[in-house]
């Protein structure tokens, strides 16, 4: 189960990195509006809160 929770967390880590990256290169370009900013910040804690929960699974499996 917790394996199968670690692939799903992967792939979203995976898809969130593809959708952040053009609004990365907006915004260090200055190219970037209010808008997409925001999205940009929902879009890092999300992936945090995903890297969070990958490294509880990684510590979880190491301990048994």
């Amino acid at each position: 189960m917790a394996q199968d929770r670690i692939g799903e967390v992967r792939e979203l880590l995976f898809q969130l990195e593809r959708k952040m990256r053009p609004l990365e290169w907006d915004l260090n370009r200055n190219q970037i509006n209010e808008f997409k900013k925001k999205e940009l910040a929902r879009l890092k804690e999300q992936q945090g809160q995903l890297q969070n929960e990958l490294t509880l699974f990684s510590q979880d499996n190491g301990q048994k």
